[in-house]
């Protein structure tokens, strides 16, 4: 009888304590949700701007190409051609006295209000309290497919613009969605974050 008795004890301090494990898991999933709330997102540009393998430096425009990128870039033009890879790069702001945990963020990126790329940046990051940390989000698109109905010279100008030469302004819209993950389970944030920034 006695050892019934112990087994029934054991049983419910085993369920006790499991039940209070998992309160308090949900009360810090709470926590870090509206840890992940409380932080800001901004947009600071874009840099590593690569054009068909040509580095685009800071403030290039054509008249910098030299004579074989000036080919290079012209054959793929006529080709209806013109891949381009660069990262946004966004600032997240912690407010809080703990640290912001992300695991994942879903993100929209669009130039001049048309979509390059919808995708998930998944390398976790941490930011540390009341700080700020960096976030570089790789981008690969075809400028000439995306902007298919303007002229090859108004395309071309956009990939320098990326770069920061003299020309009209692009409007880089960004949308993100961060997630935390906390025993293996991801939680997102309620809606979608958006953020806009001209380039001028």
């Amino acid at each position: 009888m006695r050892k019934i008795v112990r087994v029934i004890v054991l049983v419910m301090l085993t369920a006790s304590f499991t039940a209070c494990e998992q309160l308090a898991q949900i009360a810090n999933q709470a926590a870090q949700v509206m840890n992940l709330k409380n932080c800001t997102f901004d947009v600071t540009g874009v840099n590593n701007i690569n054009m068909l393998g040509i580095d685009l430096s800071k403030g290039m425009d054509q008249s910098n190409l030299n004579a074989a990128q000036l080919i290079k870039v012209t054959n793929s033009l006529m080709n209806k051609k013109l891949p381009v890879t660069f990262n946004v790069n966004l600032d997240v702001n912690n407010p809080n006295s703990i640290a912001a945990a992300l695991g994942k963020m879903d993100y929209i990126i669009a130039l001049n209000n048309k979509e390059v790329i919808s995708s998930t940046f998944t390398n976790g990051f941490s930011i540390a309290p009341n700080s700020k940390g960096q976030v570089a989000i790789p981008i690969s698109t075809d400028l000439f497919q995306l902007f298919s109905g303007e002229t090859a010279d108004a395309i071309l100008n956009l990939a320098f613009k990326l770069a920061g030469a003299k020309s009209d302004p692009v409007n880089l819209g960004v949308k993100v969605k961060p997630y935390i993950k906390i025993n293996n389970q991801s939680l997102a944030y309620p809606d979608y974050i958006t953020i806009n920034k001209v380039l001028e």
